[in-house]
């Protein structure tokens, strides 16, 4: 074996280049963080859902209170993002619903709204202390938002 070439794979230690490779920016969870989503509207709803699971999340998405109500009692969730403005059971009702069954699960809300002066959403908003994103909001909002909500619960 002596004065044996190496194979024409070899690749010289010298010429080996290493790159660093991070993850997404701004990762903001690890896989075992489950999301629950509500949004009545498809579209945006779709939206937030892909970027979520593009940071990570497992992420549940449903279209009304009634539908995350039967998600809350099926699993549990890290956090749930909710839209106040939803047929039937709107935000304001689907929190108090869920802080009965699950009450930890109250400072695990991010509540987000198109409706910045309606003085009886602004009001549960400081009853509750409610973390909220006003509508329109940038996805990097969402993010510095949900990292501000684990943030808190250390």
């Amino acid at each position: 074996m002596r004065g044996r070439q190496p194979p024409a794979f070899y690749t010289d230690p010298a010429d080996v280049v290493t790159l660093e490779v991070e993850g997404p920016p701004d990762e903001v969870a690890g896989p075992s963080q489950r999301v629950l989503l509500l949004e009545d509207r498809s579209d945006f709803r779709e939206v937030l859902r892909d970027h979520l699971v593009s940071r990570f999340f497992q992420v549940t998405s449903v279209q009304s209170g009634v539908e995350g109500l039967r998600a809350i009692r099926k699993e549990p969730f890290d956090l749930i993002i909710c839209d106040m403005m939803m047929p039937g059971v709107g935000g304001e009702m689907f929190y108090w619903a869920v802080t009965r069954l699950r009450p930890a699960l109250g400072q695990r809300f991010i509540f987000f709204t198109g409706h910045r002066n309606n003085p009886v959403i602004e009001f549960f908003f400081q009853r509750v202390k409610a973390t909220v994103l006003i509508k329109p909001f940038t996805l990097e909002a969402l993010d510095s938002t949900i990292r501000a909500v684990f943030r808190k619960l250390i």
